[in-house]
């Protein structure tokens, strides 16, 4: 066995039991191994035995017995947690049983637990992190878990000249060249703002790093949307903050690159202005899968088909092209097709409520002078608004980064309010928030 493997065994096994008395690291640790997952560095072990799992489990059994403090559950985004959670398993039962659904139901019932060990984990995580400090570690538990992989790929893009796909590791939710570029695109914002909201020199430094080696990164995934993405969000940073001078070079030292210094094939894939850079075969699996949602959905509307309904009876079916078996390639439609109308309803509200409840706290946080929350309300936004965009051409509806992204969201207002309420009895009304 190598050395590397020792050493992570030994490490991740020594972690172990902090996760149960110290329920905040298990939270920490489960982030990281879901997030990170430096299981899948090791050998050929590393993708099957479940690395996260054990974490969880001890985790939970810790919450359970050492936890008092839930105040974080009381609020509007958990309860539709929730109702989500509980619209998931309505329509997992009732799926189950249709007979137009039953050849997918083991693969709708695997799906429900993964998605409910999401959620669960995302409920405990709101429960556990109270106070400023743990989110703030919390947060940079996230940030260092994907900088390593930005860390990882920038000497490989150099030293390859952009010529290959930056990949995540294999058998992770982050395998594909698009989710790559996904997750990368929500954490641009996290970099960004922590390089500015954090004390220590070194870790400032390390951010910046981290921000503009990750545009670069973005860029040579080969992901079209990706690059949509990151160039929507660095325009609405651009228009949104006050540090256009440091964002309109970045901006434009991405476009030289994709222009200038990028191998051929890069620029061929990411020129909009051929035709077949828009209508090749990527394209239209999209437009076939999602024409198959909404032709389910229309037969479905309340149910939808269940967790991953997308099977080659089903697009014989409803299909325009019943061959080509896809995903979604939609979080919206993803939803729309497995849950229904009212499973999408339920979904876009969460989000809906998650970035109102963030602009309220960032405007009252700006009254105040509080310019931490202020600005931690801004990066949580930023990161919610790439993945609404983004996730419109992706199928990661269930993706665990953006429940954590909603759980730091709930968490943030929060501790802002615990730590405010004083001042806000005293100078803040309703009023002047919604003015």
């Amino acid at each position: 066995m190598p050395i590397r493997d020792i050493i992570f065994v030994v490490v991740f096994f020594s972690c172990l039991p902090f996760c149960f008395f110290r329920p905040f690291f298990g939270i920490c640790m489960w982030t990281v191994m879901s997030f990170l997952n430096p299981h899948s560095y090791v050998w050929s072990m590393g993708l099957t035995f479940p690395w996260a799992e054990l974490v969880a489990i001890l985790t939970i059994a810790g919450c359970v017995l050492l936890e008092r403090n839930w105040r974080n559950l009381f609020c509007r985004e958990v309860f539709l947690i929730f109702v989500l959670w509980g619209w998931f398993t309505f329509t997992t039962f009732y799926n189950a049983q249709v007979p137009e659904f039953v050849d997918s139901a083991p693969d709708t019932w695997y799906r429900y637990v993964f998605v409910s060990k999401v959620l669960c984990m995302v409920v405990l995580t709101i429960g556990v992190v109270n106070t400023w400090d743990r989110l703030r570690k919390l947060i940079l538990t996230i940030a260092g878990s994907f900088g390593f992989l930005v860390a990882k790929a920038v000497p490989f893009i150099a030293l390859t000249g952009g010529a290959y796909r930056v990949y995540g590791p294999k058998g992770t939710m982050i395998a594909d060249n698009n989710d790559v570029g996904l997750v990368l695109n929500m954490t641009l914002p996290i970099f960004f703002f922590l390089a500015k909201t954090e004390q220590s020199p070194a870790v400032k430094k390390l951010m910046v790093f981290l921000f503009v080696g990750t545009i670069p990164t973005i860029l040579f995934t080969y992901s079209r949307g990706a690059m949509i993405g990151l160039a929507v969000l660095l325009l609405s940073m651009i228009v949104m903050l006050r540090q256009r001078l440091i964002l309109i070079p970045l901006l434009f030292l991405a476009v030289c690159l994709g222009l200038i210094f990028a191998p051929r094939g890069w620029q061929n894939r990411m020129d909009f202005r051929n035709e077949s850079a828009l209508i090749d075969s990527s394209a239209m699996s999209r437009f076939n899968a999602w024409t198959y949602c909404w032709n389910l959905a229309q037969s479905h509307p309340l149910t939808g088909g269940g967790f991953d309904a997308f099977t080659q009876p089903l697009f014989d079916r409803y299909a325009p092209n019943p061959k080509d078996v896809h995903g979604p390639h939609s979080i919206y439609f993803g939803v729309l097709a497995e849950h229904g109308f009212p499973g999408l309803a339920l979904y876009l509200t969460l989000a809906l409520s998650t970035m109102f409840s963030l602009f309220r706290l960032g405007r009252r946080a700006r009254y105040l002078g509080d310019e931490e929350t202020r600005l931690y309300s801004l990066m949580l936004r930023f990161s919610m608004f790439v993945f609404l965009i983004v996730g419109a051409c992706l199928g990661r509806a269930y993706f665990d980064y953006y429940f954590t992204i909603v759980a730091c969201a709930v968490i943030l207002k929060k501790v802002s309010s615990f730590e405010n309420s004083e001042v806000l009895d005293a100078d803040y009304s309703t009023e002047a928030v919604i003015a």
